[in-house]
């Protein structure tokens, strides 16, 4: 395990691509426009994998930048990291996505437009469906979440040119509770949000955000009970997996929610404290699966809508079967393995290093 790595999480992570593409996925088991409540039922649950990203994206940004420094270059080496992390394969896979879904033609429809300029911009532009604030059935549907990624990742930033970093943290995520709240006089929890005219005060309010900071929240957890060496193997296990328990029993585990998040908040602190346990009596398999897990998620939607497109020209409905489904799901894992492996991991470490020339010859960024 490298320092900046918890191999539990990556499962985790592994878990949570999974459940969102078994989620997306669930239209192939049934002939299109058939009867899809047997495959709603086994997979609709799979959105909540939404909400996990969400909290262990904080806890991982907690965890990386732990022990670093308050000060401008902590928060440029942060910034840069992430960005280099995602935006190159973001480009390359929303162009894969642009090339198959009409290309040219999407200039001749201003809504068409808009979902591209979007796309490219990460700017939410449609009050409705919240939280996504873009068309569900639109190009690259699954971009929406980056939009929070990358807000927060600004945030998070931002809050590591500040010494006590957990209290600017506390103040940026509850600021716009506060400001959401002598606005309208209301409080939510839900992320259909506050009824805002522009979209961007409904997306910089949406209590979807807490998510990461229950995610930070977890960090700090992990490092209090970590470096007081306190004894939780006898009762933490219990008690995270009795909420989570609970959770799932009362149907609290619901996607984009809040309340999901609660849960997934003692989900990863137990993994993360259990890691040694966990890596023992798990495959490797499933941490391969989370170290590609951004490429899958990029790549899976527009691959099969590419896939599918084609095969069924020359044969409706082949892959709206069993066999097209499991064929839908290698074709990602094969094509999301190569994206990790020559865009993730290649292209960035080259870009990083062209950063680093830049920025400071001879020092690390």
């Amino acid at each position: 395990m490298t320092k900046d790595k918890i191999n539990s999480i990556q499962i985790l992570r592994g878990l949570a691509v999974l459940s969102v593409v078994l989620f997306h996925f669930r239209v192939y088991l049934v002939p299109d426009n058939a009867d899809r409540s047997i495959p709603d039922k086994l997979f609709g649950w799979g959105a909540i994998g939404v909400d996990l990203f969400f909290v262990i994206s904080g806890f991982i940004m907690v965890y990386v930048t732990c022990n670093k420094p308050a000060g401008l270059k902590t928060s440029l080496q942060f910034i840069v990291n992430r960005l280099t992390r995602i935006l190159p394969t973001y480009y390359i896979i929303l162009l894969f996505a642009f090339l198959t879904s009409g290309a040219m033609s999407i200039f001749h429809y201003p809504d068409k437009l808009a979902n591209l300029i979007s796309a490219f911009t990460f700017q939410p532009y449609l009050s409705q469906p919240a939280p996504l604030y873009i068309e569900d059935s639109g190009m690259y549907n699954i971009r929406w979440t980056l939009n929070y990624e990358l807000y927060f990742y600004l945030a998070f930033a931002v809050c590591l040119l500040i010494k006590p970093r957990l209290l600017a943290l506390t103040i940026w995520f509850i600021a716009p509770v506060l400001i959401a709240f002598s606005l309208t006089s209301t409080f939510t929890l839900s992320t259909e949000g506050y009824n805002f005219n522009s979209v961007i005060s409904r997306f910089l309010t949406n209590p979807i955000l807490l998510e990461f900071g229950l995610g930070v929240l977890a960090g700090h957890t992990y490092f209090y009970l970590k470096n007081r060496e306190i004894n939780f193997s006898r009762y933490l296990p219990f008690l995270c997996l009795t909420i989570i328990a609970i959770a799932i029993a009362l149907g609290y585990l619901k996607p984009y929610s809040v309340f999901s998040a609660v849960a997934f908040f003692f989900l990863v602190l137990f993994y993360a404290l259990q890691n040694r346990c966990i890596l023992k009596y798990t495959p490797q398999f499933l941490v391969t699966l989370g170290n590609m897990s951004f490429s899958l998620y990029l790549v899976h939607n527009p691959l099969a809508g590419f896939i599918t497109g084609k095969v069924e020209k020359m044969h409706p409905g082949a892959m709206h079967t069993l066999p097209g489904y499991f064929s839908l799901l290698i074709a990602s894992l094969v094509l999301a393995a190569l994206s990790h492996k020559y865009l993730e991991i290649k292209l960035t470490d080259k870009i990083r290093s062209l950063t680093r020339k830049r920025v400071s010859p001879g020092q690390p960024v």
